[in-house]
């Protein structure tokens, strides 16, 4: 078949009810592992265009049905199906969150990653960051349990956007290791990780990708009845518990969601001994209201978490460790209507979000707080949305505030973004550009000042516009895929990163800004290329990123000197912190990953291999805090119809390339077996979900964590969940 008729190739066909013989509106109809898809209107009819010119399946999904897939054998240019049919189901954990416009969905990068369904439920844990952590390219940075946070092939802090549901967390989770990222991984529903061009519409910072968590929210689609849901579960590892519910509720147009969760965790327990002061609670509370019409949804929410965690001591900082109370509120205003007008949109959203902040760190069993810090921050997003091109704009105001023995002024922030993106396919490539350019101005309270390392006269206004731009390419042939992007990214440095003057208790580190930091550049480059054939696939990944003032703080000296320069003296219950400060510095940070995988009749067999370099080019030496080399191997075992388990091996490479007053780390392996069993009660969906880590209770430390130097991570530990919807 010529390029010009398999552009011209189409399907079309009616959707209807297997037992009243009745259309189905808004039935997600798309082309299995393409970016192809449509909704079905108020007749049942459908159609997709630009199908592929070989043999494809076709699937139907929504809230109520049973998922179904036809594979097509077709070679006809126009093929028309006729009435198909859908079979009622019971509500399934996987049926959720249906998106409403699966055709407006892009091309997507080979190198993203997407965890959703049985597949983040059997890798659930309490943090986002241990969740992914064995994830192709991702890392784990921590200060004990509760304050993980992921890296992003070698990044982290905000050089990656961590967002729920498009907008960022609102968190101090990126300014410093003891602080906690803001959500329980009990609410999530999916992780997406997004790269390339298409992450220009989150932000700027993006060179490492897009973390984007869908929660238990409200759904796009109103469900026909009422819906109860939750999962409940624990774990020996940290002498762990948990439970969170959600119900919907509809009547009329209307849609009430209600959740709750709690979560009580012990002492992290290593194989040589507990991990004092690890201990967490976390509670949160979310409730909300949807009105649905047929061409508009408008949903206002509310929700609040508090976490109480606490940080292991340490000789470098606080010897008893430190305790950490963190309050969150969240308020959004949501607006989505279907638009005419407009030839090339199809959509038009508006989403007002106001977050309120709290952290105070306590030195333990005191209980003045020695740190405080707070957040507001109000923001306003508008955007259009059409099946090759996106539009939008963002209006942000943040306050920070900062009080104890920390002398970072408080500071107000408005941010002003302008983004678009566009996709078009020519005859030989599919091609997306975006753009995002963004004006910030930072205004710190001068009146009170009181910075003790920063000469208070560099103390000012500080206005920066700027823009980032990025190039994706895709091409499909054969049994061959190939995706790969070019960015040209732009970041202003934050509040933190040049007025900070004060303690982080929980890190052990006294931490100095540089008020004249300029804006950062990347430049960087990712090429993909996958083959898939019958039972086979694969991809193989390489990027490099430079960077001509890489903003990095450093440790200024090491070792305990009496009247050394690199230390804060008074600070800390032992007297003392080391110093770090915030520093330019051209940098590069490039490596590989590969992936392979081959479905048996039994069992499907998979590995991926990670590797991140990265270099400190202004000093000649490697950057500090890079992973080391990661394997993972997996066998998921799939002949039984309602168990799945999986025996999983990973391996960790030594870390000997440091970064300057890096100490090396041994490597280890690790043997993991995890599942699922969808149990058959008659009414309702339930399953039970198991995860058994460490298996041989191995000893072993993570590079990137700051408590490597007292104890190891986690043993042995064995966690159950149980799930059940109705």
């Amino acid at each position: 078949m010529s390029i010009i008729n398999a552009q011209n190739r189409k399907i079309e066909g009616y959707v209807l009810n297997n037992q009243t013989n009745s259309p189905i509106e808004n039935v997600n109809i798309f082309i299995t592992n393409e970016a192809i898809g449509t909704s079905s209107k108020s007749n049942g009819y459908f159609s997709l265009e630009k199908i592929p010119d070989s043999d494809f399946e076709l699937s139907f999904s929504i809230i109520g049905f049973q998922d179904t897939s036809v594979f097509i054998a077709s070679k006809d240019n126009q093929i028309n199906i006729g009435r198909f049919y859908l079979e009622l189901s019971i509500l399934d954990f996987e049926e959720i969150n249906v998106a409403a416009h699966p055709e407006l969905g892009y091309t997507e990068s080979l190198s993203n990653i997407s965890l959703s369904g049985s597949e983040i439920q059997e890798k659930m844990k309490s943090t986002l960051a241990a969740s992914l952590s064995n994830e192709t390219g991702i890392a784990i940075t921590s200060m004990g349990q509760a304050t993980a946070r992921p890296i992003l092939r070698g990044y982290g802090g905000d050089r990656f956007l961590l967002t729920d549901g498009g907008l960022e967390l609102g968190d101090l989770s990126q300014t410093s290791g003891d602080h906690a990222v803001s959500m329980d991984m009990s609410s999530a529903q999916s992780v997406n990780i997004i790269r390339g061009a298409k992450a220009l519409i989150y932000g700027t910072n993006t060179i490492a990708g897009v973390i984007d968590i869908k929660k238990n929210a409200l759904p796009e689609l109103q469900f026909t009845r009422q819906h109860f849901h939750g999962v409940l579960g624990g774990a020996d590892g940290d002498n762990s518990s948990f439970v969170n519910t959600v119900y919907h509720y509809p009547f009329k147009n209307n849609q009430i969601t209600v959740s709750a969760l709690l979560r009580n965790t012990g002492e992290q327990i290593t194989p040589i001994g507990t991990l004092k002061n690890t201990s967490s609670i976390n509670n949160g509370f979310y409730a909300g209201i949807a009105n649905y019409h047929e061409d508009v949804r408008t949903a206002i929410s509310v929700e609040s978490l508090t976490m109480d965690y606490g940080i292991p001591g340490s000789p470098e900082g606080h010897i008893n460790g430190v305790d950490i109370e963190m309050e969150k509120i969240t308020q959004k205003f949501e607006h989505h209507r279907d638009i005419a007008f407009l030839p090339n949109f199809k959509t038009f959203d508006i989403e007002q979000r106001f977050v309120k902040y709290e952290h105070q760190e306590y030195e333990t069993k005191k209980t003045f707080a020695a740190v405080d810090l707070g957040q507001q921050i109000l923001s306003i997003q508008g955007k259009l949305t059409g099946e090759d091109r996106a539009l939008g704009s963002l209006i942000q105001y943040r306050k920070f505030v900062a009080g104890g023995f920390y002398w970072t002024p408080d500071t107000d922030e408005i941010n002003i973004s302008i983004f678009g993106f566009r996709e078009k396919e020519f005859n030989f490539i599919t091609m997306q550009a975006s753009t995002r350019l963004e004006f910030l101005t930072i205004k710190p309270e001068t009146a009170t000042l009181s910075s003790v390392n920063i000469n208070q006269d560099q103390i000012k206004e500080r206005n920066f516009y700027y823009g980032s731009y990025a190039l994706s390419f895709f091409k499909n042939w054969q049994n061959w895929k190939m995706s790969s992007s070019f960015m040209l990214l732009q970041r202003a440095p934050g509040i933190e990163d040049m007025f900070s003057d004060g303690p982080h208790l929980g890190s052990y580190s006294y931490e100095i800004g540089e008020p004249t930091l300029d804006l950062e550049l990347t430049q960087g480059m990712e090429i993909s290329i996958s083959y898939q054939k019958n039972k086979f696939e694969s991809t193989l990944t390489s990027y490099s990123n430079y960077s001509p003032n890489f903003h990095l703080s450093s440790k200024i000296g090491d070792g305990y000197v009496p009247g050394s320069d690199w230390i804060e003296w008074g600070s800390g219950s032992s007297g003392w912190l080391y110093k770090y400060k915030m520093r330019g510095l051209k940098t590069r940070i490039y490596g590989v990953e590969f992936d392979m995988s081959y479905k048996a009749d039994f069992a499907t067999i998979s590995a991926d291999y990670s590797s991140v370099f990265g270099d400190n080019i202004s000093d000649g030496i490697p950057l500090p805090y890079i992973p080391p080399s990661k394997t993972r191997i997996k066998l998921t075992y799939n002949k039984m119809k309602n168990f799945t388990p999986t025996l999983q091996i990973i391996k960790a490479s030594p870390q000997s390339r440091l970064g300057e007053f890096e100490q090396p780390t041994d490597g280890y392996t690790l043997v993991d077996i995890y599942g699922s069993y969808d149990l058959n009660l008659g009414n309702g969906s339930h399953k039970i979900i198991f995860q058994f880590d460490n298996i041989y209770d191995e000893v072993h430390y993570n590079h990137l964590s700051k408590i490597k130097l007292i104890m190891p991570e986690m043993g042995r530990s064995i966690s159950v969940q149980y799930r059940f919807l109705f």
